[in-house]
């Protein structure tokens, strides 16, 4: 393997693995603030209806259930079709062709 070449005191492949590591940390934290605030403005948006219709925390509860259920099912198709792209190929998954 070549030696890296050195920008400084650090080398192109540390810069790499650093990148891909922050990277990692940036989708993470955007993935984290989408589980939250689609439930959360889900069920704001039920409680502005309620106040409308004057009824009580119904509409608030069930849009609020309906985002954190459409981010379970997002997150939870995300994720197959992640893994499904990352094992394509492998040994263990050509039995399933």
């Amino acid at each position: 393997m070549p030696a890296a070449r050195r920008i400084g005191k650090v080398s192109h492949v540390e810069l790499r693995d650093r990148q891909a590591l922050y990277t990692g940390f940036g989708n993470g934290l955007g993935q984290a603030v989408e589980m939250v605030l689609t439930p959360v403005l889900f069920g704001a948006f039920g409680a502005l209806l309620d106040h409308w219709f004057g009824t009580g925390p119904v509409l608030m509860l069930v849009f609020g259930l309906f985002g954190g259920v459409g981010m379970a099912l997002r997150t939870y198709y995300w994720y197959q079709a992640k893994i499904a792209a990352e094992e394509e190929g492998k040994p263990w998954t050509r039995s399933r062709r």
